[in-house]
C-alpha cells in the first residue's frame, strides 16, 4: 500500500533493484571469467610439461621407451606437493604405466579408460579431467595420447596439478568482488536516493504550499517551479479562484433569499402584532417561528460556505478586543471587569464574522449573568486546534439543566433580555466548522462555556 503510494519510494526501489541485479551479473561475469582465467593459466602450464615430456620420450633399439631428461620443476621431486606427472604405455590389454614423478611416490594417477579411448580418438589434443591425489587433494589434469618416433609406441602423458590454490584465489577474488560491488550498489542507492529527493522537491514544495492554502497562511500557490510544474499551479490558483467566486456567490444567494422572506414576514408579524386573539395570534405565533428559521438555517447555511473557504484565518486576539470593547459600552452600567488572556498569535481558520457572532453571544450572555468578572481566554490545543472559553462570576448554571439550554429558543430565565437562542447559535456554528462545545463550572463561582475550533499555525 505505501509503495503504491509513494512516488519516491516506488522510483527508489525500481532504480535499487535495476543498480542491484546488473552489480549482481557483473560480479557473476567477473568471477566466471577470473576462474576461466585461472584455469587457462593453469592448463598451460600443465599443457607445457604434457610437450616436455613428449619431447623427452624417447625409445631405444630394443623398443624399450625411457626418458632422455626430466622436468625441472622441483616440485615435482618433492612428495605430495601437489604437481605430478605420469606417463603410460598403450597396450592390448590397456594402459600400463611406465613412468612417473617422485612427487607421486608410490602411489599412481588412476586415469579412467573411457578418458584413455577420448584421448586416443582426438590424439595429439588435451582431454581435461578432475582427478583425487595421493593426498586426497582434488586435482585438475591434463591427457594426452602421444605417437613416438617408432610409429608404434603409444603414450598416454598425463600432468596434473592442486586445484585448491586455484580455488583460494578465485574465492579471494569472489569476496573482493562482493565487497566493492557491494560498496558500489551502496553508493549507487544512496545516490539515487538524493537524486529522487532532488528531483521530486518541487512536488514535496508544491504540497507545502497547498497547505499553507489550506491552513490560510497564503492565498494562492507561489513561488517558482519547473515548467513541468507549472501549468499544475496555474490550475491550482485558477481552482481557488474558481471556488471563492462559487462561495461568495452562493452567499448572495442566499443573502437574497434571506431578505426575500423576511420583508413578507416582517410585515405579516407587524400586521398582526396589535391583535392576539384567534387568527391572529396563530399567524403571529407561525410567522415568529419561520422568523426563526429563517434565521437559523441562513445563519448555518452561511457558516458552512464560510467554514470550508480554503485560507480564511481570523487573529483571535483582535476579535475578542473589538467584541470586549463593544460589550463593555453596551453594559457599562454594570462596570464588569474584563480580563483577557490571548495569545497574539493564535488564528482562528474562518471567517470573521462568524468567530464575531460566537464571541458575541458567548459574551453577551456572560455579561448579562455576571455580577463583576468576566475571563475571556484562549490557547492552542493541538497543531490545528486551539481553545476559547468564556467565564463569569454570576449564578452558574447546574449540571442536569446544561443540556436544555442548548435547544433552540429554549430559556432557562424568562425575566431576562434575549430570544433563548444564544448558545443554540453557537451549538450549530461550531459544528459548522467540525469543533466542539461544552459548558462546565467557572473557578469564578459562574458558568465556563469552551469552544474548540480549527486553527492556523503560522509560521516563524
Amino acid at each position: 500500500m505505501k509503495l503504491r503510494k509513494s512516488l519516491a519510494a516506488r522510483l527508489i526501489l525500481g532504480a535499487a533493484l535495476w543498480t542491484v541485479s546488473l552489480l549482481i551479473a557483473g560480479a557473476f561475469v567477473l568471477t566466471t571469467q577470473y576462474r576461466q582465467s585461472v584455469d587457462r593459466v593453469g592448463d598451460e602450464r600443465l599443457n607445457a610439461v604434457i610437450e616436455s615430456l613428449a619431447a623427452f620420450s624417447e625409445v631405444n633399439a630394443d623398443g624399450q621407451y625411457f626418458l632422455v631428461r626430466l622436468p625441472g620443476d622441483p616440485r615435482f621431486e618433492r612428495v605430495f606437493s601437489g604437481q605430478y606427472w605420469q606417463i603410460s604405455l598403450i597396450t592390448d590389454k590397456g594402459p600400463i604405466p611406465a613412468n612417473r614423478s617422485e612427487s607421486l611416490y608410490d602411489s599412481d594417477l588412476n586415469i579412467p579408460p573411457q578418458i584413455i579411448a577420448q584421448a586416443k580418438d582426438d590424439a595429439g589434443n588435451n582431454v581435461e579431467l578432475d582427478l583425487v591425489g595421493p593426498d586426497s587433494e582434488p586435482l585438475r589434469s591434463l591427457t594426452r595420447i602421444v605417437l613416438l618416433a617408432d610409429q608404434v609406441s603409444l603414450l598416454a602423458i598425463t600432468a596434473a596439478a592442486d586445484r585448491r590454490p586455484g580455488d583460494l584465489e578465485i574465492a579471494r577474488f569472489r569476496m573482493v568482488v562482493a565487497w566493492t560491488l557491494g560498496l558500489f550498489a551502496t553508493g549507487l542507492v544512496i545516490a539515487v536516493i538524493i537524486q529522487v529527493r532532488m528531483g521530486l522537491a518541487p512536488i514535496y514544495k508544491i504540497r507545502k504550499a497547498i497547505a499553507q492554502v489550506r491552513e490560510g497562511q497564503t492565498e494562492k500557490v507561489e513561488g517558482e517551479y519547473p515548467a513541468e510544474l507549472e501549468p499544475l499551479t496555474e490550475e491550482l490558483n485558477n481552482l481557488l479562484g474558481h471556488n471563492k467566486e462559487v462561495v461568495e456567490r452562493a452567499r448572495t444567494h442566499v443573502g437574497n433569499l434571506a431578505h426575500a422572506l423576511k420583508t413578507p414576514i416582517s410585515v405579516l408579524l407587524n400586521e398582526t402584532s396589535q391583535n392576539r386573539e384567534g387568527l391572529e395570534h396563530l399567524v403571529q405565533k407561525q410567522a415568529s417561528s419561520m422568523a426563526r428559521q429563517v434565521d437559523h438555517h441562513l445563519r448555518r447555511a452561511s457558516a458552512a460556505a464560510r467554514a470550508h473557504v480554503i485560507g480564511a484565518r481570523t487573529p483571535v486576539s483582535v476579535a475578542v478586543a473589538d467584541m470586549q470593547r463593544t460589550l463593555a459600552r453596551l453594559f457599562k452600567e454594570k462596570q464588569l471587569h474584563f480580563e483577557l488572556e490571548i495569545p497574539e498569535n493564535l488564528m482562528f481558520r474562518g471567517e470573521r464574522q462568524d468567530l464575531d457572532e460566537l464571541l458575541g453571544n458567548l459574551l453577551e450572555n456572560a455579561c448579562k449573568w455576571a455580577n463583576r468578572a468576566v475571563h475571556i481566554g484562549a490557547k492552542p490545543f493541538s497543531k490545528s486546534e486551539l481553545d476559547i472559553w468564556v467565564e463569569d462570576d454570576g449564578p452558574g448554571l447546574p449540571a442536569h439543566k446544561r443540556d436544555a439550554v442548548l435547544a433552540r429558543g429554549e430559556r432557562l430565565d424568562e425575566s431576562a433580555p434575549g430570544s433563548g437562542l444564544g448558545l443554540s447559535i453557537v451549538n450549530d456554528l461550531v459544528g459548522a466548522y467540525g469543533g466542539e462545545f461544552w459548558l462546565e463550572d467557572s473557578a469564578l463561582g459562574g458558568l465556563k462555556v469552551v469552544l474548540r475550533l480549527p486553527s492556523v499555525t503560522l509560521n516563524n
